[in-house]
């Protein structure tokens, strides 16, 4: 099932690292772009790409621009600290890999940037727009890390992620015997979901961020709550996670979606 809806945080995201890989693919053809050129990049060709008309922003008084000029000095960031000053050589870049972690099970992911550094170290490269935690905070950078070890002769990684928003660099290494310590909490985690029966819907907040909070009954005690962030009041429309608002029409009041006439969901008001 498809999500209702795409959030603004997801499509900057996605802006922001197209515009960074089309940086690097200009660099592997001989030719490192200025930072005119690649704001340009990120405004024409990504930012204005398309299906951002079906985003949702969620936080109260953000406007579209307002996550736009976060996506400029994210870049100016990354181009003036980062790019710039980088020697390492790129060998991939959002590389996408599986791997078979046991029995059958597959394990799927992409991979911002691998680059080979001038010490001679492989260097695995997330970058961030969201929060961003230590490289060993969580599983993500160093599952990535038995790609590697399965195609490479490597014993040691470096792991690293580039914080833009904070506009900083968190990097680790990371061995091959550590590789087989996730491999094996991996297993773990994925034996224990196949155990469990029954999977308990745990609301908060970030369900408001969730493109299926509209079918689910759990959820709208976050969506929904008094205070919350959602304009118009109504929650989300359940037809394409629009905004529903109040409005009045012949018969009388009734909640109805902000992206009428696109979309022309309607209910009775509660009392």
């Amino acid at each position: 099932m498809q999500e209702a809806f795409t959030t603004i945080e997801g499509h900057l995201g996605s802006s922001v690292h197209a515009a960074i890989e089309w940086a690097y693919k200009q660099r592997q053809e001989n030719d490192d772009p200025g930072t005119t050129e690649t704001l340009d990049q990120y405004k024409q060709v990504f930012w204005n790409s398309g299906g951002l008309e079906k985003t949702r922003i969620i936080k109260a008084g953000f406007t579209t621009d307002d996550y736009f000029q976060q996506g400029k000095t994210f870049i100016s960031f990354f181009l003036n600290s980062l790019f710039h000053q980088d020697k390492s050589a790129t060998l991939y870049l959002e590389h996408k890999f599986e791997i078979n972690l046991a029995d059958g099970i597959i394990y799927r992911g992409v991979i911002d940037r691998i680059a080979r550094e001038e010490s001679g170290f492989l260097r695995l490269i997330d970058y961030k727009t969201g929060r961003a935690v230590s490289p060993l905070e969580n599983f993500q950078l160093p599952s990535y890390s038995l790609y590697v070890f399965e195609n490479n002769i490597d014993n040691e990684v470096r792991l690293c992620i580039e914080d833009l928003r904070e506009q900083r660099s968190m990097a680790v290494s990371f061995s091959r015997g550590e590789a087989r310590q996730v491999r094996a909490g991996l297993l773990k985690d994925i034996g224990q979901i196949r155990e469990t029966v029954e999977f308990k819907t745990n609301p908060s907040i970030l369900c408001r961020w969730c493109g299926y909070n509209h079918i689910c009954e759990s959820a709208y005690q976050a969506v929904n709550k008094p205070g919350g962030e959602d304009r118009g009041g109504g929650g989300a429309c359940p037809m394409c996670g629009g905004q529903l608002m109040k409005r009045n029409g012949k018969y009388g009041p009734f909640m109805g979606c902000s992206r009428f006439p696109q979309c022309r969901f309607t209910r009775p008001v509660e009392v």
